[in-house]
Formats: C-alpha cells, sequence, structure tokens
C-alpha cells in the first residue's frame, strides 16, 4: 500500500513538473482567458501571454497585449483559444475621426478612379444632375476594387444625408462622381 501511494506521489509530482515547466519550443501567443463574443472591446484582463509550443501556436498569432487592446473581437473567442490577426478588427474605418463622423460607402462606376485614390485622400462629390458639389472635402477612409468598386468616406450626418438624396435618382450610386484634391 504504501509502495503504491509513493508509486502515484512521484508520478503526480513529475506530471505537475512537466506541465508547469516551460517547453524548450515555446513560443508568446496572446490566449483569451474567457470566451468573448464578437463585439467585444478588448481588455488588459481580456487576454494574457503564453508560452506555448510552437506547433500549437498558429500562423498570424498575436503575442503582445497591446497589440489587442482596445480593438474589437470579429470571431467569437473560446477560454484558452490563440488570438490571431483575424479575429481582432485591427483598425476600424472610423477610430481617431471626430465624434459624429459617419461612414458611408460610395460605389463608383469606373474601377481606375476607386484604384487611384488612397485612404487619408480629400474628395469633393459632385452630382450626375448639374455637376454641384454634394459633398465637400469628404475623407477617403478605404477605397476598393473588385466587383463593385468604390470608396469609403467619412462625413458628418449632414454629409450622409446629401448622399442619400443625390444617390435617390440612381440607386446604383455609380454616376456620382468625385474630384481629388491635391495633398499639402
Amino acid at each position: 500500500m504504501l509502495a503504491a501511494a509513493l508509486a502515484a506521489l512521484t508520478a503526480g509530482g513529475t506530471a505537475y513538473l512537466a506541465l508547469n515547466r516551460a517547453a524548450d519550443d515555446a513560443v508568446p501567443a496572446l490566449v483569451a482567458v474567457r470566451a468573448l463574443p464578437v463585439g467585444h472591446l478588448l481588455g488588459d484582463g481580456d487576454v494574457q501571454v503564453r508560452g506555448l509550443p510552437a506547433p500549437a501556436v498558429p500562423v498570424g498569432a498575436l503575442t503582445q497585449v497591446e497589440t489587442a487592446v482596445d480593438r474589437t473581437v470579429v470571431a467569437p473567442l473560446a477560454e484558452g483559444e490563440v488570438l490571431t490577426t483575424l479575429d481582432v478588427r485591427t483598425a476600424a474605418l472610423l477610430t481617431g475621426l471626430v465624434e459624429g463622423t459617419v461612414a458611408v460607402f460610395l460605389p463608383l462606376s469606373e474601377p481606375a478612379v476607386a484604384a487611384s485614390v488612397q485612404a487619408a485622400d480629400l474628395v469633393d462629390v459632385h452630382s450626375p444632375v448639374d455637376g454641384s458639389v454634394v459633398v465637400p472635402r469628404a475623407l477617403v477612409l478605404r477605397s476598393g476594387g473588385g466587383e463593385q468598386p468604390g470608396l469609403w468616406l467619412g462625413v458628418d450626418r449632414t454629409g450622409a444625408q446629401a448622399l442619400a438624396a443625390a444617390r435617390g435618382a440612381d440607386p446604383a450610386g455609380a454616376a456620382l462622381q468625385v474630384a481629388l484634391h491635391p495633398q499639402p
């Protein structure tokens, strides 16, 4: 009986040491400390860095708490799950902009226009009816080509209403034109 107890104690101690020592191939990875839902804004207490075996760490894994704090969860995370760049929003369209700014997508008929405009550019949006400026100096948040080329614009609520009204005559919005301002 004593031999069995000593064997069990030895096995338990060995297992404890094996589980609590750092593995030689351990790499840092950021993990969720509890289940986190989509839309959750990450704080310091939501994640921690753990040393994990390299094969267990996926490509794109985050390795520092600072890279996740104040980011939004875009995929449900289980407790202990490694966070990757695909699990958190890396940059929201409206982060850091003036309060009251909204993002509006403006479809464009010319892919070349969407390809030539970049984030942080300023554009005037012109009416297809009379050429008047519908929204002056709209901030380009993101441009994109693909199936539907267009621009994500940062505007105030009045600008969003003006764009919606201008697109009313052309629901596809492709007739609206943009004029690019020179960069200072």
